[in-house]
């Protein structure tokens, strides 16, 4: 008798749906269970779970799962995954340095195609080069990361008479200038104040200014045209005595944000909450910011990239097209993480980025990045497959540079192309 009754409630049950249904012959399907997106990042943040909430709640056929990569592990968990059969991720975080080799890997579908189709008529132009692999496949966007120059107010109008942004902008129009400058405050000070902390810092902003490439076509390295300069301006603001021993984003360095003795860092958009704002918590209002001497750079960034054998590739470019290419995830990148958005429509209007902010003394940062640096940014050095290692030989010519050893410039760069050779010998001089 029950599964009489059972059955008859079943029958009454799917007529209800076929009314509902306008009559239709077929009872209303039940919603379709949402479809995973996979993704490989090193960020587990609660700003970043706010997104990815918010764009589930947008597309609630989809959610987010993430897996923990490191920034240097993403090349070789992928190679594991592909040769053992598992299962890609459907976006991998590519992190600026490592970004080259893992271009190189050819494992990435052209986000720029169909089925993907990102229209790259959206994209801001300075940043095609940088996510386009040597192969001319586009393989995803990223959120711009752009540098500019930090100050300690208070030290800066002790010893350089000004804390005004413009007046220090103008004191410093090349690095010839500043280091001048850093000679006189290193004099005034007797000794104890230094223009920045570590010979690694004039490695980032100098480097980023740069877009001579390190090695061209894969095989002949450029060093000599590319890497001289560089560390000429290292080893001058060394020997000058304006720039500290600290290693960067050492524990000394860190702690060196609230001190007195140290004046200038390099400092991008995203750097302004997660170093600054983290290394010196309560310094609201000590703070300054400048475009520093030969202007501002690109300064990191991580590329949102979607493999060839992703099991969801249409889900994460939805994922990518909310999150990076429309105004509402361009609101959230601004309003929660402190981010720009490369969606270049949003830099017509010169007020959707405009917001004071009190640590810095009330200067318009976001406006100052993106009128000031971003627009300027033109044709930035092209990711290549070496960088990573290049990298570590700068590295280990800045280290000679640090000891304070009277090294010649020359024989650094001599240094750096053997290593490399020997690393690499299909490279040659």
């Amino acid at each position: 008798m029950k599964s009489k009754w059972l059955a008859i409630a079943l029958i009454m049950v799917t007529t209800v749906a076929i009314s509902f249904a306008g009559g239709s012959s077929e009872p209303v399907a039940t919603a379709a269970k949402p479809q995973a997106i996979h993704v490989w990042g090193w960020d587990n943040s609660d700003l970043s779970k706010k997104t990815y909430a918010a764009f589930q709640a947008a597309y609630p056929q989809y959610y987010i799962e993430t897996t923990i990569i490191q920034r240097q592990d993403m090349e070789q968990k992928l190679q594991t995954a592909l040769a053992s059969g598992a299962d890609v991720p459907d976006v991998a975080w590519i992190e600026s340095t490592y970004r080259g080799s893992l271009f190189a890997m050819d494992i990435w579908e052209d986000a720029s195609k169909p089925p993907l189709n990102i229209d790259l008529n959206n994209v801001l132009p300075y940043l095609l080069p940088l996510e386009t692999t040597a192969k001319g496949v586009y393989v995803g966007p990223e959120v711009p990361s752009i540098g500019g120059m930090a100050y300690k107010r208070a030290l800066a109008k002790q010893y350089l008479g000004t804390d005004d942004p413009q007046q220090l902008k103008a004191m410093f129009p090349t690095w010839e200038a500043f280091v001048e400058k850093g000679k006189e405050v290193l004099k005034k000070s007797g000794g104890k104040v230094y223009m920045m902390s570590s010979p690694w810092n004039t490695f980032i902003f100098k480097n980023g200014q740069t877009n001579a490439p390190y090695v061209v076509n894969d095989t002949q390295l450029n060093l000599k045209a590319a890497a001289t300069p560089i560390l000429q301006l290292i080893y001058d603001m060394k020997k000058a005595g304006i720039v500290d021993t600290y290693e960067a984003n050492s524990p000394a360095e860190n702690t060196s944000y609230t001190d007195e003795t140290h004046i200038f860092y390099p400092c991008a958009n995203w750097s302004v909450t997660f170093t600054i704002k983290r290394n010196d918590p309560n310094g609201s209002g000590r703070w300054g910011f400048i475009v520093p001497p030969d202007g501002g750079f690109p300064m990191g960034g991580t590329v949102q990239g979607i493999p060839k054998k992703a099991k969801n590739k249409i889900g994460a470019v939805t994922f990518l097209k909310y999150r990076y290419l429309s105004e509402a995830g361009a609101k959230m990148l601004r309003d929660w993480q402190g981010y720009f958005a490369p969606l270049k429509s949003l830099y017509k209007d010169d007020k959707f980025y405009d917001l004071a902010d009190p640590f810095f003394g009330g200067q318009n940062l976001q406006k100052i990045f993106a009128q000031d640096i971003l627009a300027k940014i033109k044709d930035p050095r092209r990711p290549n497959k070496y960088d990573q290692q290049v990298a570590s030989a700068f590295n280990v010519a800045i280290q000679k540079i640090n000891t304070g050893a009277d090294v010649n410039v020359a024989d650094l760069v001599t240094l750096m192309e053997t290593e490399l050779m020997q690393r690499n010998p299909e490279l040659k001089r």
